[in-house]
């Protein structure tokens, strides 16, 4: 009895050495894909950090071209301004000449 409790308590011990075994084959995968997905994290956040920064500049200068386009007037614009100062000119004048008389 005494034998057959040794070689069971061998056969425990050596299920347990390959249980074992696997045990760590398996955290030392689990330990380089963590590894590799902390690179592919950093790599990812170093990428997002640069689009952001691109985002930025495009939105400022997206708001410089809507600031410029409000002061922007068009040629049609300008023409009936100049004609609108042209004519109050014209009436100041008339009435410098009627204050002269």
């Amino acid at each position: 009895m005494h034998g057959a409790c040794m070689e069971n308590t061998s056969e425990i011990v050596g299920r347990l050495k390959d249980k074992l075994e696997q045990l760590i084959s398996l955290y030392e995968q689990m330990r380089s894909n963590c590894n590799e997905l902390e690179k592919e994290n950093l790599r990812l956040n170093a990428l997002l950090n640069g689009r952001e920064e691109y985002i930025l500049e495009i939105e400022e200068k997206n708001r410089k071209l809507q600031l410029a386009g409000a002061f922007k007037i068009s040629s049609a614009d300008a023409q009936d301004a100049k004609l609108k100062i042209g004519k109050i000119v014209r009436e100041i004048d008339k009435c410098i000449a009627l204050l002269n008389k």
